[in-house]
């Protein structure tokens, strides 16, 4: 099995896709995205890595409405 961090090397590469925020749901890789400005298009608990391993978390709101905000995980 691949750790998430090949999962998500893997991901980048095949799309195509620089920068921006890689999303993580339910441990697995569940899309991309440039800007972190749409939290209610993620599910809460999903969790948002930039290029520099930098992690947010998306909270509130339910899984039918999608998460109210991106908080950012400590380092």
């Amino acid at each position: 099995m691949k750790s998430l961090k090949e999962q998500i090397k893997e991901f980048l590469a095949e799309r195509g896709y620089q920068g921006g925020y890689t999303i993580v749901c339910n441990g697995e890789v569940g899309g991309w995205t440039r800007h972190l400005d749409n939290p209610g298009g993620w599910m809460p608990g999903c969790v948002a890595i930039d290029d520099n391993g930098s992690k947010w978390i998306a909270k509130g709101g339910n899984d039918y409405d999608g998460a109210e905000r991106w908080e950012e995980l400590p380092a």
